[in-house]
Protein backbone atom coordinates (compact mmCIF):
# COMPACT_ATOMS: atom_id res chain seq x y z
CA UNK A 1 0.00 0.00 0.00
CA UNK A 2 1.42 3.39 -1.04
CA UNK A 3 1.52 6.51 1.10
CA UNK A 4 -1.50 8.02 -0.65
CA UNK A 5 -3.57 4.86 -0.12
CA UNK A 6 -2.44 4.63 3.49
CA UNK A 7 -3.45 8.24 4.12
CA UNK A 8 -6.84 7.70 2.48
CA UNK A 9 -7.38 4.53 4.53
CA UNK A 10 -6.47 6.45 7.70
CA UNK A 11 -8.99 9.18 6.87
CA UNK A 12 -11.77 6.61 6.48
CA UNK A 13 -10.94 4.75 9.69
CA UNK A 14 -13.35 5.45 12.57
CA UNK A 15 -13.73 4.51 16.21
CA UNK A 16 -15.40 1.20 15.34
CA UNK A 17 -12.58 0.07 13.01
CA UNK A 18 -10.93 -2.14 15.62
CA UNK A 19 -11.04 -5.87 16.30
CA UNK A 20 -12.31 -5.28 19.84
CA UNK A 21 -14.98 -2.76 18.81
CA UNK A 22 -18.68 -3.49 18.88
CA UNK A 23 -21.94 -1.68 18.17
CA UNK A 24 -24.99 -2.25 20.34
CA UNK A 25 -27.67 -3.77 18.06
CA UNK A 26 -30.92 -1.86 17.61
CA UNK A 27 -34.40 -3.03 16.71
CA UNK A 28 -33.70 -1.80 13.16
CA UNK A 29 -30.63 -4.09 12.98
CA UNK A 30 -32.78 -7.06 13.97
CA UNK A 31 -35.51 -6.11 11.50
CA UNK A 32 -32.92 -6.00 8.70
CA UNK A 33 -31.63 -9.42 9.76
CA UNK A 34 -35.16 -10.82 9.67
CA UNK A 35 -35.48 -9.54 6.11
CA UNK A 36 -32.07 -10.35 4.62
CA UNK A 37 -29.85 -12.16 7.14
CA UNK A 38 -29.28 -15.81 7.95
CA UNK A 39 -31.25 -16.77 11.07
CA UNK A 40 -29.62 -19.82 12.67
CA UNK A 41 -31.45 -21.88 15.29
CA UNK A 42 -29.46 -23.67 17.98
CA UNK A 43 -30.50 -27.12 19.23
CA UNK A 44 -32.09 -25.80 22.42
CA UNK A 45 -34.55 -23.69 20.38
CA UNK A 46 -35.96 -26.84 18.75
CA UNK A 47 -35.87 -28.95 21.90
CA UNK A 48 -37.72 -26.32 23.92
CA UNK A 49 -40.68 -26.65 21.57
CA UNK A 50 -41.41 -29.88 23.49
CA UNK A 51 -40.79 -28.37 26.91
CA UNK A 52 -42.82 -25.19 26.38
CA UNK A 53 -46.51 -24.98 27.17
CA UNK A 54 -49.02 -24.83 24.35
CA UNK A 55 -49.21 -21.03 24.29
CA UNK A 56 -45.44 -20.51 24.09
CA UNK A 57 -45.09 -23.26 21.49
CA UNK A 58 -47.80 -21.67 19.34
CA UNK A 59 -46.21 -18.23 19.54
CA UNK A 60 -42.74 -19.62 18.75
CA UNK A 61 -44.01 -21.39 15.66
CA UNK A 62 -45.82 -18.23 14.54
CA UNK A 63 -42.50 -16.36 14.59
CA UNK A 64 -40.56 -19.19 12.93
CA UNK A 65 -43.08 -19.42 10.10
CA UNK A 66 -42.63 -15.69 9.40
CA UNK A 67 -38.86 -16.23 9.31
CA UNK A 68 -38.98 -19.37 7.19
CA UNK A 69 -37.12 -17.97 4.16
CA UNK A 70 -34.28 -16.74 6.40
CA UNK A 71 -33.89 -19.86 8.58
CA UNK A 72 -30.88 -22.12 8.36
CA UNK A 73 -30.11 -25.14 10.56
CA UNK A 74 -26.57 -26.56 10.89
CA UNK A 75 -26.53 -30.33 10.40
CA UNK A 76 -24.99 -30.72 13.86
CA UNK A 77 -28.09 -29.08 15.36
CA UNK A 78 -30.24 -31.66 13.57
CA UNK A 79 -28.08 -34.50 14.92
CA UNK A 80 -28.30 -33.17 18.47
CA UNK A 81 -32.05 -32.64 18.13
CA UNK A 82 -32.68 -36.28 17.21
CA UNK A 83 -30.27 -37.52 19.87
CA UNK A 84 -32.16 -35.64 22.58
CA UNK A 85 -35.75 -35.77 21.31
CA UNK A 86 -36.58 -39.19 22.76
CA UNK A 87 -35.31 -38.40 26.26
CA UNK A 88 -38.09 -38.54 28.90
CA UNK A 89 -37.03 -35.05 29.96
CA UNK A 90 -37.92 -33.79 26.47
CA UNK A 91 -40.95 -35.55 25.00
CA UNK A 92 -42.38 -36.32 28.44
CA UNK A 93 -41.30 -33.04 30.04
CA UNK A 94 -44.65 -31.87 31.39
CA UNK A 95 -45.81 -35.20 32.79
CA UNK A 96 -42.37 -35.86 34.29
CA UNK A 97 -42.34 -32.47 36.01
CA UNK A 98 -45.87 -33.07 37.28
CA UNK A 99 -44.86 -36.45 38.74
CA UNK A 100 -41.85 -34.85 40.45
CA UNK A 101 -44.00 -32.10 41.96
CA UNK A 102 -46.71 -34.50 43.13
CA UNK A 103 -44.12 -36.82 44.66
CA UNK A 104 -42.66 -33.89 46.57
CA UNK A 105 -46.12 -32.93 47.83
CA UNK A 106 -46.77 -36.50 48.97
CA UNK A 107 -43.47 -36.47 50.80
CA UNK A 108 -44.46 -33.21 52.50
CA UNK A 109 -47.70 -34.80 53.67
CA UNK A 110 -45.81 -37.76 55.10
CA UNK A 111 -43.48 -35.35 56.89
CA UNK A 112 -46.52 -33.54 58.29
CA UNK A 113 -47.98 -36.79 59.57
CA UNK A 114 -44.66 -37.88 61.09
CA UNK A 115 -44.19 -34.49 62.78
CA UNK A 116 -47.65 -34.44 64.35
CA UNK A 117 -47.39 -38.07 65.50
CA UNK A 118 -44.05 -37.38 67.11
CA UNK A 119 -45.37 -34.25 68.82
CA UNK A 120 -48.32 -36.16 70.28
CA UNK A 121 -45.94 -38.77 71.65
CA UNK A 122 -43.40 -36.26 72.95
CA UNK A 123 -46.00 -34.34 74.94
CA UNK A 124 -47.77 -37.54 76.07
CA UNK A 125 -50.99 -36.88 74.16
CA UNK A 126 -50.84 -39.94 71.92
CA UNK A 127 -53.90 -41.41 73.71
CA UNK A 128 -55.72 -38.09 74.15
CA UNK A 129 -58.76 -38.22 71.84
CA UNK A 130 -59.34 -34.47 71.94
CA UNK A 131 -55.75 -33.63 70.97
CA UNK A 132 -55.71 -36.25 68.23
CA UNK A 133 -59.07 -35.00 66.97
CA UNK A 134 -57.83 -31.43 66.71
CA UNK A 135 -54.66 -32.51 64.88
CA UNK A 136 -56.72 -34.63 62.47
CA UNK A 137 -59.10 -31.74 61.79
CA UNK A 138 -56.25 -29.48 60.71
CA UNK A 139 -54.26 -32.11 58.82
CA UNK A 140 -57.39 -33.18 56.92
CA UNK A 141 -57.72 -29.61 55.66
CA UNK A 142 -54.08 -29.54 54.61
CA UNK A 143 -54.36 -32.90 52.88
CA UNK A 144 -57.46 -31.77 51.00
CA UNK A 145 -55.66 -28.60 49.87
CA UNK A 146 -52.60 -30.57 48.77
CA UNK A 147 -54.80 -32.99 46.87
CA UNK A 148 -56.36 -30.01 45.10
CA UNK A 149 -52.91 -28.71 44.19
CA UNK A 150 -51.91 -32.12 42.82
CA UNK A 151 -55.03 -32.34 40.72
CA UNK A 152 -54.41 -28.89 39.30
CA UNK A 153 -50.77 -29.76 38.46
CA UNK A 154 -51.84 -32.99 36.77
CA UNK A 155 -54.55 -31.24 34.74
CA UNK A 156 -52.09 -28.58 33.63
CA UNK A 157 -49.57 -31.23 32.63
CA UNK A 158 -52.19 -32.97 30.51
CA UNK A 159 -53.12 -29.67 28.86
CA UNK A 160 -49.48 -28.90 27.99
CA UNK A 161 -48.33 -32.44 27.21
CA UNK A 162 -47.91 -33.32 23.56
CA UNK A 163 -49.99 -36.22 22.30
CA UNK A 164 -48.81 -38.35 19.41
CA UNK A 165 -45.07 -38.05 19.97
CA UNK A 166 -44.63 -41.84 19.92
CA UNK A 167 -44.86 -41.72 16.13
CA UNK A 168 -43.00 -39.26 13.94
CA UNK A 169 -46.11 -39.12 11.73
CA UNK A 170 -48.27 -37.72 14.53
CA UNK A 171 -45.72 -35.78 16.59
CA UNK A 172 -47.18 -32.22 16.50
CA UNK A 173 -43.72 -30.61 16.73
CA UNK A 174 -42.33 -32.65 13.84
CA UNK A 175 -45.50 -32.12 11.79
CA UNK A 176 -44.75 -28.39 11.83
CA UNK A 177 -40.95 -28.55 11.70
CA UNK A 178 -40.84 -30.85 8.66
CA UNK A 179 -42.28 -28.40 6.09
CA UNK A 180 -40.86 -25.38 7.93
CA UNK A 181 -37.24 -26.57 7.68
CA UNK A 182 -37.43 -28.34 4.34
CA UNK A 183 -34.47 -27.14 2.28
CA UNK A 184 -33.14 -25.13 5.24
CA UNK A 185 -30.77 -27.80 6.65
CA UNK A 186 -27.01 -27.70 6.06
CA UNK A 187 -25.02 -30.74 4.86
CA UNK A 188 -23.17 -33.10 7.24
CA UNK A 189 -19.40 -32.94 7.51
CA UNK A 190 -17.34 -35.44 5.58
CA UNK A 191 -15.86 -38.07 7.96
CA UNK A 192 -12.30 -36.75 7.69
CA UNK A 193 -13.47 -33.16 8.19
CA UNK A 194 -15.47 -34.24 11.21
CA UNK A 195 -12.43 -35.90 12.81
CA UNK A 196 -10.36 -32.78 12.18
CA UNK A 197 -13.11 -30.68 13.79
CA UNK A 198 -13.10 -32.91 16.89
CA UNK A 199 -9.36 -32.40 17.29
CA UNK A 200 -9.61 -28.65 16.69
CA UNK A 201 -12.48 -28.34 19.21
CA UNK A 202 -10.34 -30.08 21.83
CA UNK A 203 -7.38 -27.80 21.11
CA UNK A 204 -9.54 -24.70 21.38
CA UNK A 205 -11.10 -25.97 24.61
CA UNK A 206 -7.65 -26.37 26.20
CA UNK A 207 -6.84 -22.78 25.24
CA UNK A 208 -10.35 -21.58 26.21
CA UNK A 209 -11.13 -20.29 22.72
CA UNK A 210 -14.90 -19.92 22.27
CA UNK A 211 -17.33 -21.40 21.60
CA UNK A 212 -17.92 -24.66 23.44
CA UNK A 213 -14.99 -24.98 25.83
CA UNK A 214 -17.29 -24.92 28.87
CA UNK A 215 -18.93 -28.21 27.81
CA UNK A 216 -15.68 -30.17 28.17
CA UNK A 217 -16.04 -30.04 31.95
CA UNK A 218 -19.22 -32.14 31.90
CA UNK A 219 -19.56 -33.98 28.56
CA UNK A 220 -17.64 -36.63 26.57
CA UNK A 221 -15.32 -35.12 23.98
CA UNK A 222 -17.52 -35.99 20.99
CA UNK A 223 -20.56 -34.30 22.56
CA UNK A 224 -18.58 -31.41 24.02
CA UNK A 225 -17.32 -30.60 20.53
CA UNK A 226 -20.91 -29.99 19.37
CA UNK A 227 -20.88 -26.22 19.84
CA UNK A 228 -17.67 -25.82 17.86
CA UNK A 229 -18.97 -28.03 15.04
CA UNK A 230 -22.15 -25.92 14.88
CA UNK A 231 -19.98 -22.81 14.80
CA UNK A 232 -17.79 -24.15 12.01
CA UNK A 233 -20.84 -25.10 9.94
CA UNK A 234 -22.39 -21.66 10.46
CA UNK A 235 -19.17 -19.97 9.28
CA UNK A 236 -19.12 -22.22 6.23
CA UNK A 237 -22.68 -21.31 5.22
CA UNK A 238 -22.12 -17.60 5.94
CA UNK A 239 -19.01 -17.70 3.72
CA UNK A 240 -21.11 -19.21 0.93
CA UNK A 241 -24.09 -16.84 1.18
CA UNK A 242 -22.32 -13.68 2.41
CA UNK A 243 -25.29 -12.94 4.65
CA UNK A 244 -24.96 -11.49 8.13
CA UNK A 245 -25.70 -14.10 10.81
CA UNK A 246 -28.28 -13.95 13.60
CA UNK A 247 -27.73 -16.91 15.93
CA UNK A 248 -30.66 -17.77 18.21
CA UNK A 249 -29.53 -19.72 21.26
CA UNK A 250 -30.69 -20.34 24.79
CA UNK A 251 -27.13 -21.29 25.74
CA UNK A 252 -26.09 -18.34 27.89
CA UNK A 253 -22.71 -19.62 29.09
CA UNK A 254 -19.59 -17.46 28.95
CA UNK A 255 -18.16 -19.35 25.98
CA UNK A 256 -20.82 -17.72 23.79
CA UNK A 257 -21.54 -14.42 25.53
CA UNK A 258 -19.20 -11.67 26.71
CA UNK A 259 -18.98 -11.61 30.52
CA UNK A 260 -20.50 -8.30 31.52
CA UNK A 261 -18.85 -5.59 33.53
CA UNK A 262 -21.40 -3.82 35.71
CA UNK A 263 -24.63 -3.24 33.77
CA UNK A 264 -23.30 -3.51 30.24
CA UNK A 265 -25.63 -5.60 28.09
CA UNK A 266 -24.94 -9.12 26.93
CA UNK A 267 -23.35 -9.51 23.49
CA UNK A 268 -21.52 -12.21 21.54
CA UNK A 269 -17.93 -12.89 22.52
CA UNK A 270 -15.58 -10.52 20.74
CA UNK A 271 -13.56 -13.52 19.51
CA UNK A 272 -16.63 -14.93 17.77
CA UNK A 273 -17.48 -11.64 16.08
CA UNK A 274 -13.89 -11.25 14.92
CA UNK A 275 -13.66 -14.82 13.62
CA UNK A 276 -16.92 -14.44 11.69
CA UNK A 277 -15.65 -11.25 10.06
CA UNK A 278 -12.29 -12.76 9.15
CA UNK A 279 -13.56 -16.12 7.89
CA UNK A 280 -16.87 -15.17 6.26
CA UNK A 281 -16.67 -11.40 5.83
CA UNK A 282 -20.03 -10.85 7.56
CA UNK A 283 -21.28 -9.64 10.92
CA UNK A 284 -22.45 -11.85 13.80
CA UNK A 285 -25.48 -11.05 15.94
CA UNK A 286 -26.94 -13.19 18.70
CA UNK A 287 -30.14 -13.21 20.72
CA UNK A 288 -31.96 -15.56 23.06
CA UNK A 289 -35.30 -17.23 22.15
CA UNK A 290 -37.25 -14.80 24.36
CA UNK A 291 -35.62 -11.85 22.61
CA UNK A 292 -36.48 -13.40 19.25
CA UNK A 293 -40.17 -13.58 20.15
CA UNK A 294 -40.20 -10.01 21.41
CA UNK A 295 -38.28 -8.48 18.49
CA UNK A 296 -40.06 -10.52 15.80
CA UNK A 297 -43.49 -9.73 17.25
CA UNK A 298 -42.64 -6.06 16.88
CA UNK A 299 -41.10 -6.37 13.41
CA UNK A 300 -43.93 -8.51 12.00
CA UNK A 301 -46.73 -7.02 14.14
CA UNK A 302 -47.57 -10.45 15.50
CA UNK A 303 -49.71 -10.82 18.62
CA UNK A 304 -47.19 -12.70 20.75
CA UNK A 305 -48.40 -13.26 24.30
CA UNK A 306 -46.08 -11.61 26.82
CA UNK A 307 -46.33 -14.73 28.98
CA UNK A 308 -44.64 -16.65 26.17
CA UNK A 309 -41.74 -14.22 26.21
CA UNK A 310 -41.55 -14.51 30.00
CA UNK A 311 -41.74 -18.32 29.81
CA UNK A 312 -38.75 -18.52 27.49
CA UNK A 313 -36.86 -15.85 29.41
CA UNK A 314 -37.17 -17.88 32.61
CA UNK A 315 -35.07 -20.59 30.93
CA UNK A 316 -32.31 -18.10 30.25
CA UNK A 317 -31.40 -17.78 33.90
CA UNK A 318 -27.67 -17.28 33.51
CA UNK A 319 -28.29 -13.86 31.95
CA UNK A 320 -30.74 -12.87 34.67
CA UNK A 321 -28.35 -13.43 37.56
CA UNK A 322 -25.88 -10.74 36.55
CA UNK A 323 -28.51 -8.31 35.29
CA UNK A 324 -30.63 -8.33 38.44
CA UNK A 325 -29.34 -8.66 42.01
CA UNK A 326 -31.37 -11.16 44.04
CA UNK A 327 -32.33 -8.54 46.64
CA UNK A 328 -33.75 -6.29 43.92
CA UNK A 329 -35.68 -9.12 42.28
CA UNK A 330 -37.15 -10.10 45.66
CA UNK A 331 -38.10 -6.50 46.46
CA UNK A 332 -39.90 -6.17 43.12
CA UNK A 333 -41.83 -9.42 43.47
CA UNK A 334 -42.77 -8.80 47.11
CA UNK A 335 -43.84 -5.25 46.27
CA UNK A 336 -46.07 -6.29 43.37
CA UNK A 337 -47.66 -9.10 45.38
CA UNK A 338 -48.30 -6.74 48.32
CA UNK A 339 -49.86 -4.23 45.92
CA UNK A 340 -52.17 -6.97 44.61
CA UNK A 341 -53.38 -7.69 48.15
CA UNK A 342 -54.18 -4.00 48.63
CA UNK A 343 -55.90 -3.65 45.26
CA UNK A 344 -57.92 -6.84 45.78
CA UNK A 345 -59.21 -5.53 49.10
CA UNK A 346 -60.41 -2.33 47.42
CA UNK A 347 -61.98 -4.40 44.64
CA UNK A 348 -63.91 -6.53 47.11
CA UNK A 349 -65.16 -3.54 49.08
CA UNK A 350 -66.31 -1.82 45.89
CA UNK A 351 -68.47 -4.79 44.92
CA UNK A 352 -67.94 -3.89 41.25
CA UNK A 353 -67.06 -6.36 38.51
CA UNK A 354 -66.94 -3.87 35.66
CA UNK A 355 -65.31 -0.49 36.20
CA UNK A 356 -63.64 -1.94 39.27
CA UNK A 357 -61.05 0.33 40.93
CA UNK A 358 -58.66 -2.64 41.01
CA UNK A 359 -56.50 -1.50 38.06
CA UNK A 360 -55.99 2.07 39.21
CA UNK A 361 -55.37 0.96 42.80
CA UNK A 362 -52.92 -1.70 41.62
CA UNK A 363 -50.85 0.78 39.60
CA UNK A 364 -50.71 3.28 42.46
CA UNK A 365 -49.94 0.60 45.03
CA UNK A 366 -47.13 -0.91 42.95
CA UNK A 367 -45.46 2.50 42.69
CA UNK A 368 -45.74 3.01 46.45
CA UNK A 369 -44.65 -0.52 47.39
CA UNK A 370 -41.64 -0.56 45.06
CA UNK A 371 -40.53 2.90 46.11
CA UNK A 372 -40.62 1.91 49.78
CA UNK A 373 -39.09 -1.56 49.43
CA UNK A 374 -36.28 -0.51 47.10
CA UNK A 375 -35.50 2.40 49.42
CA UNK A 376 -35.19 -0.14 52.25
CA UNK A 377 -32.43 -1.99 50.35
CA UNK A 378 -30.45 1.16 49.60
CA UNK A 379 -32.25 2.55 46.58
CA UNK A 380 -33.38 6.05 45.77
CA UNK A 381 -36.17 7.84 43.90
CA UNK A 382 -36.37 9.92 40.73
CA UNK A 383 -39.37 12.24 40.39
CA UNK A 384 -40.68 12.67 36.84
CA UNK A 385 -43.61 15.08 36.54
CA UNK A 386 -44.77 14.25 40.05
CA UNK A 387 -44.46 10.47 39.70
CA UNK A 388 -41.75 8.71 41.78
CA UNK A 389 -39.62 6.02 40.09
CA UNK A 390 -37.27 3.80 42.13
CA UNK A 391 -33.55 3.74 41.40
CA UNK A 392 -31.32 0.89 42.50
CA UNK A 393 -27.63 1.32 41.70
CA UNK A 394 -27.72 2.56 38.12
CA UNK A 395 -31.06 0.92 37.26
CA UNK A 396 -34.08 3.20 36.81
CA UNK A 397 -37.18 1.05 37.42
CA UNK A 398 -40.38 1.92 35.57
CA UNK A 399 -43.40 -0.18 36.69
CA UNK A 400 -45.83 -0.86 33.84
CA UNK A 401 -49.09 -2.73 34.30
CA UNK A 402 -50.15 -4.63 31.20
CA UNK A 403 -52.26 -7.62 30.21
CA UNK A 404 -51.45 -10.89 28.43
CA UNK A 405 -53.04 -9.59 25.24
CA UNK A 406 -50.97 -6.40 24.98
CA UNK A 407 -47.86 -6.41 22.83
CA UNK A 408 -44.49 -5.16 24.02
CA UNK A 409 -44.34 -2.70 21.14
CA UNK A 410 -47.55 -0.98 22.14
CA UNK A 411 -46.59 -0.84 25.79
CA UNK A 412 -43.03 0.38 25.31
CA UNK A 413 -44.13 3.15 22.96
CA UNK A 414 -46.38 4.62 25.65
CA UNK A 415 -46.36 8.32 26.47
CA UNK A 416 -45.25 7.47 29.99
CA UNK A 417 -41.94 6.09 28.76
CA UNK A 418 -41.50 8.94 26.30
CA UNK A 419 -41.86 11.47 29.13
CA UNK A 420 -39.17 9.71 31.14
CA UNK A 421 -36.92 9.53 28.09
CA UNK A 422 -37.34 13.23 27.43
CA UNK A 423 -36.37 14.08 31.02
CA UNK A 424 -33.24 11.92 30.87
CA UNK A 425 -32.21 13.28 27.46
CA UNK A 426 -32.84 16.87 28.54
CA UNK A 427 -30.46 16.48 31.48
CA UNK A 428 -27.89 14.39 29.64
CA UNK A 429 -25.11 16.94 29.90
CA UNK A 430 -26.03 19.18 32.80
CA UNK A 431 -27.82 17.76 35.84
CA UNK A 432 -26.78 15.12 38.33
CA UNK A 433 -29.10 13.12 40.56
CA UNK A 434 -27.45 12.19 43.83
CA UNK A 435 -24.11 12.55 42.02
CA UNK A 436 -25.21 10.05 39.36
CA UNK A 437 -25.63 11.54 35.85
CA UNK A 438 -29.16 10.75 34.72
CA UNK A 439 -27.84 9.80 31.29
CA UNK A 440 -25.89 6.97 32.95
CA UNK A 441 -29.02 5.36 34.38
CA UNK A 442 -30.21 2.21 32.63
CA UNK A 443 -34.00 2.28 32.27
CA UNK A 444 -35.76 -0.98 33.09
CA UNK A 445 -39.47 -1.38 32.39
CA UNK A 446 -40.87 -3.74 35.05
CA UNK A 447 -43.89 -5.20 33.25
CA UNK A 448 -46.53 -7.11 35.20
CA UNK A 449 -50.04 -8.45 34.76
CA UNK A 450 -52.59 -9.19 37.48
CA UNK A 451 -56.32 -9.54 38.06
CA UNK A 452 -58.42 -9.78 41.23
CA UNK A 453 -59.21 -13.43 40.47
CA UNK A 454 -55.94 -14.86 39.13
CA UNK A 455 -53.50 -12.79 41.17
CA UNK A 456 -50.14 -11.80 39.68
CA UNK A 457 -49.85 -13.63 36.35
CA UNK A 458 -46.34 -12.65 35.31
CA UNK A 459 -43.54 -10.20 36.00
CA UNK A 460 -40.68 -9.57 33.60
CA UNK A 461 -38.12 -6.85 33.05
CA UNK A 462 -37.21 -5.10 29.81
CA UNK A 463 -33.85 -3.35 29.85
CA UNK A 464 -32.91 -0.86 27.19
CA UNK A 465 -31.97 2.72 26.38
CA UNK A 466 -33.70 5.91 25.33
CA UNK A 467 -32.72 7.15 21.89
CA UNK A 468 -32.28 10.78 21.00
CA UNK A 469 -35.96 10.88 19.99
CA UNK A 470 -37.01 9.65 23.43
CA UNK A 471 -38.12 6.25 22.15
CA UNK A 472 -37.27 3.18 24.20
CA UNK A 473 -35.00 0.68 22.40
CA UNK A 474 -35.13 -2.81 23.88
CA UNK A 475 -31.76 -4.47 24.50
CA UNK A 476 -32.51 -7.33 26.92
CA UNK A 477 -35.50 -8.90 28.61
CA UNK A 478 -35.87 -11.63 31.19
CA UNK A 479 -38.47 -13.17 33.46
CA UNK A 480 -38.74 -12.38 37.17
CA UNK A 481 -41.80 -14.53 37.88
Amino acid sequence: MGDAEANEDSRRRGIFDCEEAYRTPTSLDYKNLFESGMVVLDTNVLINLYRSNERTRRDTFAVLHRLRERLWIPHQVLSEFWRNRDLPSVKGHHRAKARTACTALDKALRSLSDATDRWLKDVHLATDDEAKGNIKKYTDRIEASVEGVKQYIERQAENDALEGTDSTHTDPVLVQLDPLLLGRIGPPMAPETYMEALAEAKRRAVEKIPPGYADYASKPDDQAAGDYIIWKQVIGEATRTRNDVLLITGDVKEDWWTPRAGRSLARPRMELQSEMRKEAGVALFMMTPSQLLAEASSAFRLKVDERSVSDLASREGAIEIEAFPAELRNAILEGIKAAHVRASAVHQVSGLKTRSPYGVTMSQSVTEELTERISDIGGDVLDVHGVPYPIFGDLLLIPMRTSPGHTTTRMLSSQRLKRIGSVINATRDMLNFNEIPLANLTPVAVCYSSTPDSGVDFVYAVMGNFGADGNFDVALRFGLL
